[in-house]
C-alpha cells in the first residue's frame, strides 16, 4: 500500500470516489491501477487518463456491452468509443467536471465469466490474456490487505 485516505463513515466526502479521488495526485504518468466494478466508471478512467495512468478494470454489471460494435481485435474483444455522462458526480467539482473529455476510447474484452475495460487498447501492447494476468493481480492484492488487516486485528 503506496497511500491511504481516510474519512467520515457517512455522508459528504465520505463514499469510496470521493476518498479515491482524494489519491490522485499520487497516481503518476505509467501507472497502471487495477480495480474491481466499482471503479469503473467514464469519470474514473477519465481522471487517471488525465495524470497519464492505465486501467484494467471489471466492467458495472449493469452496463451492457455489445461486442458486434466497435472496432474488432478478436473474438469478445473490441474497443469503443464512451461518451461522457450528462451528469456529474456529487464528489466531483463542476470544473474539473467541465475539464474530462467529451469522448475516450476504450477497450472492452470477455475474459472468463467477466468483460475488463481496459485504456490498455493496443493488443500488441497486451493481449487479452495479457489484460486477464494483469487483473488477476488485483485479486492477490486484495488478499494481502485482508492478511495484513487481519494481523494487525483491524478486520
Amino acid at each position: 500500500a503506496l497511500d491511504t485516505a481516510l474519512g467520515p463513515q457517512a455522508g459528504k466526502e465520505g463514499s469510496e470516489h470521493a476518498l479515491f479521488h482524494a489519491l490522485l495526485p499520487n497516481i503518476t504518468e505509467g501507472d497502471i491501477l487495477l480495480a474491481d466494478r466499482y471503479y469503473c466508471s467514464y469519470v474514473m478512467i477519465a481522471l487517471l487518463r488525465a495524470r497519464g495512468a492505465d486501467v484494467v478494470f471489471q466492467q458495472y454489471q449493469r452496463r451492457h456491452t455489445d461486442f458486434r460494435k466497435g472496432q474488432q481485435l478478436d473474438t469478445l474483444d473490441h474497443i469503443v468509443v464512451w461518451s461522457k455522462p450528462v451528469q456529474k458526480p456529487d464528489w466531483l467539482s463542476r470544473e474539473d467536471f467541465d475539464a474530462l473529455p467529451e469522448t475516450m476510447p476504450l477497450r472492452e474484452a470477455h475474459i472468463g465469466s467477466k468483460v475488463l475495460v481496459s485504456t490498455l487498447t493496443s493488443p500488441a501492447q497486451v493481449s487479452a490474456q495479457g489484460l486477464k494476468a494483469l487483473y488477476a493481480q488485483r485479486w492477490n492484492a486484495e488478499l494481502d490487505l485482508r492478511n495484513i488487516k487481519t494481523t494487525l486485528g483491524l478486520d
